[in-house]
């Protein structure tokens, strides 16, 4: 093995896809034949900001980063400390941090992004609504937070994918906090469903949010006396194997967004750079896909 280290830094151990993400790039580091160290730090932008930056204070070993970033905007400080320690540094998730700006101040730094083409994980479920709500009124899209980039660049899909639908897609901001999504898609449905609104299917940005949309639907349903409300299908995102295929599978959700593990990637351009110079790209995005693939969907009928 080189005396090359990666350090891989995520947010939350009991996450399924963190967890899927840190095996994958545990395999592309034994591949290269690079070390590894991983790094939890909690979802607070100040306890990841502080981590990193004890790590370049304490001389961190780690010839490269890999960062996934608890906030769209925050690290531009440990970036440029990496950048000025010659860390090599792969976002793992889009920033809004002035990343071209440390690139200016650091000319010779590696700085790059390796993520999910978010744009077109909201097509996809877009098309996945188009195709499930051939005739509608109403289907209802469950955003995480909208300061969120994430959150924003699915929304933009999906907003692109179904102009000109034969339904309104009606956006509601749930959070990322499943009870948070879960109260709010309450709220919004203890105010719509006494009327005559139809609501033919519920969209979420992830797979744990579709959870909580499902529990209100149920809610809403037995303290309104409408038993149909219960019956509404429900799509997520994320598709991982244990949750979100298998809630498809099980028939509890009707589709979700499998979104393909793209820290092996990361792990991959990190180890070419650290072995061989080459320099990564400044933005690599994977594809994401439906599921079940979108010539399998067909429409369902719903009505509420």
């Amino acid at each position: 093995m080189s005396h090359k280290r990666v350090a891989l830094w995520l947010v939350d151990d009991a996450n399924e896809f963190q967890q899927i993400m840190k095996a994958d790039v545990e395999a592309a580091c034994r591949r290269a034949r690079v070390g590894l160290d991983v790094h939890f730090t909690g979802y607070g932008l100040l306890n990841q900001v502080n981590q990193i930056r004890a790590a370049l204070r304490g001389g961190s070993p780690a010839d490269a980063f890999l960062v996934l970033a608890t906030s769209d905007r925050g690290l531009t400080v440990c970036l440029r400390d990496a950048a000025r320690a010659g860390i090599a540094w792969i976002f793992l998730n889009r920033s809004e941090d002035d990343v071209d700006a440390v690139r200016r101040e650091f000319p010779g730094a590696s700085i790059a992004t390796v993520t999910a083409d978010e744009q077109e994980t909201g097509r996809i479920q877009g098309r996945q609504f188009r195709t499930l709500v051939p005739k509608g009124q109403t289907v209802l899209y469950v955003q995480g937070g909208t300061r969120s980039l994430v959150a924003r660049d699915r929304t933009a899909g999906v907003i692109e994918a179904t102009q000109g639908a034969p339904f309104q897609v009606s956006l509601l901001e749930g959070g990322w906090d499943p009870a948070a999504a879960r109260d709010a898609v309450r709220r919004w449905l203890t105010i719509v469903a006494p009327g005559n609104l139809r609501i033919d299917l519920v969209g979420c940005q992830n797979d744990p949010l579709a959870l909580a949309a499902l529990e209100a639907l149920h809610e809403v349903s037995e303290s309104l006396g409408r038993r149909e409300l219960a019956h509404i299908p429900v799509t997520g995102c994320d598709g991982t194997p244990a949750l979100g295929q298998r809630l498809v599978r099980e028939g509890t959700l009707v589709a979700t967004v499998i979104l393909p593990q793209w820290g092996g990637t990361a792990a991959d351009l990190a180890a070419r750079f650290l072995n061989r110079g080459e320099t990564p790209p400044p933005l690599t995005l994977v594809k994401p896909s439906s599921f079940p693939p979108e010539a399998e969907l067909k429409p369902i009928e719903t009505g509420a």
